[in-house]
């Protein structure tokens, strides 16, 4: 017997997103999408905390040789001692060994949250025993191996239920704003809905439609209730150009009640629903943000489509100059060869790089280069997509780059406020602390191939920002760093 499928449109004023939700019996059903975890973020699933973990050695180097034994965890009530945690497994995360598929130019990317750290470096995914009690719970990591250096969030959320979601919660959580900033911004609370979603190629369609499917695993953090059940979620869905700006808000609702084998089916495959946002080509990126209304819990899932460097260098012709705009730190549209930046919000009066090792990153942003020269902020919309702040936010950058003529560079780092260089996991560089543009050179010899670079940067204090990445290939004059110039020759994979 074919799967039934319930089709409603809804529309809500002019932003409306035409929509239909089905309940599937066939995995295959759901065309395939790739999915990345937020960077170095806790996240909780069926009840289980799983930690993104790095660990490094005294050169700085990743270490991808830990094992469960040597990994002790525990968890830091607010009073009271702390307790210890069993490590439920422990899987080791290269980003090298992706699936080729994934990295192809043009494809649509589902992404979810912050990934630039951990999709440059290899890591560690530890799982333990979730709290069953809503909110944030804190954690420490220790290793009995010396000389290891572990980085790793203190903080893990676990989502509301729907016996422990009270009414002052709920109308705190679920609004129409909070919708809105969730797939605009970033949300109120940390998402706990697994999502997963891709485009489905629709021919003779004015419009782009996405399968967007709440996972098994997370169908305990939907209110799903009733002696006839019955689920109530809203979707929003912010759609971004290839600039990163907004270009359209979207948002629909659906109610509905669920038979047995319906009940059956999402225990098997998640929750599916159908999604379609308007205009003949697909979007650069759209965010989808569901908010489940028994429990005030969100999920978020990221589909977009790297940037060429052609349609780059066509941008970068007719797009003004962005002077005094924390925009020019990159938008949250993927593009080829850029910088891959975690966006940290960061506490009054921060003063050093060290706090980007003690906060959750909100989302993540790409540039090409890193061109924001010395000027007072005059724009205080924040990222689009990322942050409303103009002040105190960090932005910790990854790339990689191909040097086809071996031989010394010159890099000139400058910033207001602190920054550093790494080139290949070690310092060149350091610039940290809060004071006006600063400016510092490094030598560096460099073999032909691919390099790791990383720069993490800071801004504090008003009114003035800064960050100029420059280089000096050899025989060559100083200028700008653009990944775009340092790309891999077409015959390199």
């Amino acid at each position: 017997m074919p799967d039934r499928i319930f089709h409603l449109l809804l529309a809500v004023g002019s932003g409306c997103l035409a929509f239909a939700s089905g309940y599937l019996a066939l995995p295959q059903a759901i065309p395939a999408g790739s999915e990345n975890e937020p960077a170095m973020v806790l996240h909780v699933e069926s009840r289980e905390a799983a930690i993104d973990l790095v660990a490094r050695d005294s050169r700085n180097l990743p270490i991808a040789s830990l094992t469960a034994d040597e990994l002790v965890v525990y968890e830091i009530p607010k009073h009271g001692a702390r307790i210890p945690r069993r490590v439920l497994y422990l899987r080791t995360v290269d980003p090298e060994r992706k699936d080729q598929s994934e990295e192809l130019a043009g494809v649509f990317h589902v992404t979810s949250g912050a990934v630039c750290a951990l999709d440059a470096t290899v890591h560690y995914l530890i799982a333990i025993q979730a709290s069953a009690d809503p909110g944030f719970h804190t954690v420490l990591v220790k290793t009995t191996r010396p000389h290891v250096h572990l980085t790793f969030r203190r903080q893990y959320f676990v989502g509301h239920t729907r016996e422990n979601a009270t009414a002052e919660t709920l109308k705190k959580l679920v609004t129409p704003t909070a919708l809105q900033e969730a797939a605009c911004y970033h949300p109120v609370t940390p998402a706990t809905l697994a999502l997963t979603a891709s485009v489905l190629d629709i021919p003779g369609r004015n419009s782009t439609r996405y399968a967007v499917t709440i996972k098994p695993e997370s169908l305990g953090e939907v209110g799903i209730h009733g002696a006839i059940p019955r689920v109530q979620l809203d979707f929003g869905m912010c759609i971004f150009d290839s600039d990163g700006e907004v270009a359209n808000y979207l948002h629909s609702t659906v109610d509905h009640q669920l038979n047995a084998a319906d009940m059956a089916r999402l225990v098997g495959h998640g929750f599916l629903s159908f999604l379609e946002a308007p205009g003949v080509e697909a979007p650069a990126m759209a965010r989808v943000a569901v908010l489940d209304r028994n429990t005030g819990n969100v999920g978020i899932v990221d589909v977009s489509r790297p940037l060429p460097i052609a349609a780059q260098t066509k941008q970068r012709e007719k797009k003004r100059k962005l002077i005094g705009d924390i925009r020019a730190f990159g938008a949250v549209t993927p593009r080829e060869n850029a910088f891959c930046g975690d966006v940290y919000e960061l506490p009054i009066h921060a003063s050093s790089l060290d706090e980007l090792g003690r906060l959750d990153p909100v989302a993540s942003l790409y540039a090409n280069t890193l061109n924001v020269p010395n000027e007072d902020i005059t724009r205080m919309g924040g990222i689009p997509g990322v942050t409303h702040r103009s002040l105190w936010f960090g932005i910790d950058y990854y790339g990689k780059f191909y040097v086809t003529k071996p031989g010394d560079y010159l890099f000139e780092l400058q910033s207001d406020d602190g920054s550093r260089l790494e080139i290949d996991n070690r310092a060149i560089i350091d610039l940290d602390g809060v004071h006006p543009v600063a400016k510092q050179t490094a030598q560096t010899a460099l073999s032909a191939g691919w390099h790791s670079i990383h720069v993490p940067y800071f801004q504090g204090p008003p009114t003035a920002l800064a960050l100029v990445l420059s280089i000096q290939p050899p025989g060559e004059p100083m200028r700008v760093f653009n990944l775009n110039e340092f790309a891999a020759p077409a015959a390199q994979p």
